[in-house]
């Protein structure tokens, strides 16, 4: 345990989904007292918007909390990557994936002490079209998470009807080509494919077990279908038991269409993009974040 150095700054991103909740503001106010922090608020659901905010007001802190949800840190860690700083993190999302990895408490009080005098760590992250992120994924999930956006990212119920809603597409697999650096590593049909340095999704998924943010490598999963097959592999991940799909380690990862379709792809919960070809890296050290490591 060590006590934070430096001056602090709590950003509070009041678009995510219980930011106003009185948990996540309890939590804001004991946190900002503690660490003597100066504070930032946005509302905004829009990624670069948040960044724009965040660059803004960034110079001369040496602890950084951010108060949003999945989206909203990763935004940050694109943000802070290569900076003198220290990452936090109050989770006021809906999916919260990052909270599961750093095992941070629900108690305000406890999230507080935790952030002010917890451990931090260099934390590896994955790197895709430009930005870094702790989860990426292509195919599917990238689906579900556009369409819970666009339709307002309204917690469990919009959840539900972006799953429901991207079942259909579940038999639209795209077909694909995977390296895995530099050797062929997959060839065939695709409904997922997930690069992180963390084993949860949002909600707690378990969609890549063995994934650690300190092994200097990104673990790669691909998850085929078809649809039967995908619906026992999304009960071993809401049940938090080992996929029958295996995990592979990889520092750079290329997946390219076969099919003339544009995969999707989505990082930390926010769509990248459509594109016929993309590179994962693993991104070694990127940023400290603090965590019940």
């Amino acid at each position: 345990m060590s006590e934070r150095k430096g001056p602090a700054a709590i950003f509070v991103n009041e678009g995510a989904a219980s930011a106003r909740s009185a948990r996540v503001q309890s939590a804001v106010a004991l946190t900002r007292r503690a660490l003597d922090a100066d504070l930032h608020v946005i509302a905004t659901r829009v990624p670069d918007e948040l960044r724009t905010f965040i660059d803004e007001h960034l110079d001369g802190y040496r602890t950084v909390v951010i108060a949003g949800g999945d989206g909203s840190l990763g935004v940050a860690f694109n943000a802070v990557a290569g900076r003198d700083l220290t990452l936090g993190h109050i989770p006021a999302g809906f999916g919260n994936a990052t909270a599961h990895l750093l095992r941070l408490p629900r108690h305000p009080a406890a999230l507080a002490g935790l952030l002010t005098s917890g451990e931090a760590r260099s934390t590896d992250l994955v790197a895709v079209d430009g930005r870094v992120a702790l989860f990426a994924g292509a195919g599917w999930d990238a689906v579900v998470a556009r369409r819970y956006a666009e339709a307002g990212a309204r917690r469990l119920r919009g959840w539900a009807g972006a799953i429901t809603s991207s079942i259909p597409d579940l038999l639209r697999r795209h077909s694909v080509r995977v390296e895995i650096d530099g050797e062929p590593a997959y060839e065939g049909p695709l409904t997922v494919l997930v690069a992180s340095t963390t084993p949860y999704y949002g909600r707690g998924l378990l969609v890549n077990p063995g994934a650690r943010p300190d092994r200097g490598q990104l673990t790669v999963r691909i998850y085929p279908g078809p649809l039967a097959r995908q619906a026992v592999e999304s009960v071993r991940w809401l049940a938090h038991r080992r996929p029958s799909a295996p995990g592979r380690q990889a520092t750079l990862v290329t997946l390219a269409s076969l099919d003339g379709r544009s995969v999707p792809v989505q990082a930390d919960g926010d769509v990248v993009g459509e594109a016929a070809s993309w590179t994962f890296e693993v991104r070694i050290a990127a940023v400290r974040l603090i965590g019940h490591w």
